[in-house]
C-alpha cells in the first residue's frame, strides 16, 4: 500500500512547488507616448522638486509622475541626449558612478510599479521621491564580470529614477538604493523611493522557482554540476556575508520569504550581503560540507584581494534543517576522531587510489574553519529525526543515486576496514536520509566532533504553536534534537518545520544580525 502511495504522489513532489509569480504588465499608453509630452513633464518635474525635496505630498506625486514619463520618454530613446525646446538645455542621463546605475548596461529595465508580485508574504514598498525600477543582468553582463557566483539567471536590482536640475539641463539618474535608499538635495538628505521585494521576486520568478525539489535528492548523481555558491548580488568588500544552507529536499528558493524580510532593514543591506549554497540533497552530509568548504575557498581566492575590511572572515552561516548539520560541520573539527568511530585501521594503511584517498581526507579530516564568525541553525536535527526510520523514508533512500567517485577496489578496502558494529550502516548507501536517522552513528558521530569554542551559535525552533517545549516538536524534528546547550540564543518559534519562512523566525534572524554588528 505504501509503495502504490509513493508512486501516486511521486510527480507531484517531483513537480515541486512554486514560491512565488510574477507578471511584469505591459506600460500604458500615457508612458508610450511620453516623448511628446517631454517639455510639459519637464517643467512640471522642475517646478515640483524644491517642494517634493521639502517632503510635500502632493507635490511629490506630481515631481514623481513627471519623473516617470521622463523615464519611458529617454528609454524609448536608449538614453540618448536629447536638446530640450526650451531654455536652450539639455536632457542627458548620468552615467554610472557611486549610488548611480547606468540602465545601457542591464539587460532589461523594468518600472517596479508593473510588476504584480504573487506569493510572498509582505512586498516591501518605500515612499519617497523618485520612481523604483528593477535592473536585471545577464550573468555574461560587463558588469558582472569577475564575480565568483552569479546564477545562471543573473541577478536584479533595485534602483529609484530621479531627475535633477543643474542650471538648464535636467539631468536623470538611476540610484541604486541597495547601496544608498536617500539622495542629497542642496543641504538636506531624502529619502528616495524604492520597491526591494521586485528584484527577489524576478530574480526567483527567473530560476528554477521550485521550494521543493525531490528530483534534486533522487537523482543526485546528475545535479553535481550544479552545486555550488551563488550571489544574490555584485560582490561588496565592504559587507558581511550570509550564506543560507538550504534543507533535504530544499533548494535556495526556500529562502525567498527571509531574504524579502531582511532585506526591508536600510542597516541589513548596508553591512550584509547574501549568498545560497546549493547541492543535491541525497548527499551525505559530510560530502555536501565538503562541497561548502570547497565553495567557501574558491570564493576567498577570488575575493580576497578585494576585501580590505576584513569581512570575508566574518562569513555568517544560516542552515535550515539538514543545512544546519552542514553548517555545524563547518565549525567542528574532524580528524581520527571522526575516522575512528567507523574504521579500525588507520587511513595511511588502507590502500587506496590517490584520488580516492583526497576525497576522503576532504570529508573526514577538515578543520574548523576561521572565517565563519556566527552560525544560525533553524530546525536543525543535530540528534536526528525519528520520521527518518519511517518505512517511507526507507523507500525513498533507497532509489537515491549518489555519485560514484570510489573505484570498486577502493569500496572493498574501506569495507575490511570498517568496525563491525557500523557496517550496516556504511555498507549501505550513506546518504542524506541514513544520515537523518535518530541515534544513528552516522548523526551520532557529528556529535563527537568539537564545536569552535570561540564562535556564537544560535538556535531557531518551531513548536507548531502548541507552547509544549521542552516535549515539543515541529512535526519533523522533536525539541530534544534541535535544542543546543551551547547556543547563546534560543527562540521558540510558532511553527512547523518551516521556522525559517515564519515572521517570528525571519524577525529572529534580523535581531541575531543586527545584534551582531552591535557586538564588535
Amino acid at each position: 500500500m505504501r509503495i502504490f502511495l509513493v508512486v501516486l504522489l511521486l510527480p507531484v513532489f517531483l513537480v515541486g512547488c512554486s514560491t512565488v509569480r510574477v507578471r511584469v504588465a505591459a506600460p500604458d499608453r500615457e508612458s508610450r507616448t511620453a516623448p511628446a509630452r517631454l517639455a510639459v513633464l519637464l517643467e512640471q518635474a522642475r517646478l515640483e522638486f524644491p517642494q517634493a525635496a521639502a517632503g510635500n505630498p502632493e507635490a511629490m506625486a506630481r515631481y514623481n509622475a513627471a519623473v516617470a514619463g521622463i523615464a519611458a520618454a529617454m528609454q524609448a530613446k536608449d538614453f540618448a541626449t536629447q536638446t530640450l525646446p526650451a531654455r536652450d538645455g539639455r536632457l542627458r542621463l548620468e552615467g554610472a558612478g557611486r549610488y548611480v546605475l547606468d540602465p545601457r548596461e542591464t539587460t532589461s529595465l523594468v518600472e517596479a510599479c508593473r510588476i504584480r508580485i504573487a506569493g510572498l508574504a509582505d512586498r516591501h514598498v518605500q515612499q519617497g521621491l523618485g520612481v523604483p525600477f528593477v535592473f536585471s543582468y545577464k550573468p555574461d553582463s560587463r558588469i558582472l564580470a569577475g564575480q565568483p557566483g552569479i546564477p545562471r539567471t543573473g541577478i536584479s536590482r533595485p534602483a529609484t529614477a530621479v531627475v535633477e536640475f543643474r542650471g538648464n539641463d535636467a539631468v536623470l539618474s538611476f540610484r541604486d538604493t541597495m547601496e544608498s535608499d536617500r539622495i542629497k538635495a542642496g543641504r538636506k538628505s531624502v529619502r528616495l523611493a524604492a520597491d526591494f521585494s521586485a528584484p527577489v521576486a524576478l530574480v526567483v520568478a527567473r530560476s528554477t522557482n521550485r521550494a521543493i525539489d525531490v528530483r534534486a535528492m533522487l537523482f543526485t548523481r546528475s545535479r553535481m554540476e550544479q552545486a555550488g555558491l551563488y550571489q544574490f548580488q555584485p560582490y561588496e568588500p565592504g559587507r558581511i556575508p550570509v550564506v543560507f544552507v538550504h534543507g533535504l529536499l530544499s533548494r535556495p528558493e526556500a529562502w525567498t520569504q527571509a531574504l524579502n524580510g531582511l532585506l526591508a532593514d536600510p542597516e541589513i543591506r548596508r553591512r550584509y550581503q547574501f549568498w545560497f549554497f546549493l547541492y543535491p540533497t541525497g548527499l551525505p552530509v559530510w560530502q555536501s560540507a565538503s562541497l561548502l568548504r570547497n565553495e567557501l575557498d574558491r570564493f576567498n581566492r577570488s575575493l580576497s584581494r578585494r576585501d580590505r575590511s576584513g569581512n570575508l572572515r566574518r562569513t555568517v552561516l544560516v542552515g535550515h534543517s539538514m543545512g544546519g548539520l552542514i553548517s555545524s560541520l563547518i565549525v567542528r573539527e574532524g580528524g581520527d576522531n571522526l575516522w575512528s568511530q567507523f574504521f579500525k585501521k588507520r587511513l595511511d594503511d588502507v590502500r587506496l587510489t590517490s584520488e580516492s584517498r583526497r576525497l576522503i581526507e576532504e570529508m573526514v579530516y577538515f578543520r574548523g574553519r576561521r572565517d565563519v564568525s556566527r552560525v544560525i541553525f533553524i530546525a536543525t536535527p543535530h540528534r536526528g529525526s525519528h520520521l527518518a526510520l519511517n518505512p517511507f523514508a526507507g523507500f525513498f533512500a533507497r532509489l537515491i543515486q549518489l555519485p560514484e567517485r570510489l573505484a570498486s577496489s577502493d569500496r572493498r578496502a574501506l569495507l575490511g576496514a570498517m568496525r563491525s558494529e557500523v557496517e550496516d550502516v556504511l555498507s549501505a548507501p550513506a546518504n542524506s536520509i541514513r544520515f537523518l536517522q535518530a541515534e544513528s552513528p552516522l548523526v551520532t558521530s557529528i556529535q563527537q566532533l568539537p564545536l569552535a569554542a570561540d564562535i556564537p551559535y544560535h538556535s531557531i525552533i518551531g513548536d507548531r504553536g502548541r507552547g509544549d517545549t521542552p516535549d515539543s516538536s515541529d512535526g519533523v524534528v522533536p525539541y530534544w534534537s534541535t535544542h543546543l546547550p551551547s547556543a547563546v540564543s534560543e527562540k521558540i518559534v510558532p511553527s512547523g518545520h518551516g521556522a525559517h519562512e515564519h515572521p517570528e523566525g525571519i524577525r529572529e534572524i534580523k535581531r541575531i544580525l543586527l545584534d551582531a554588528l552591535r557586538e564588535r
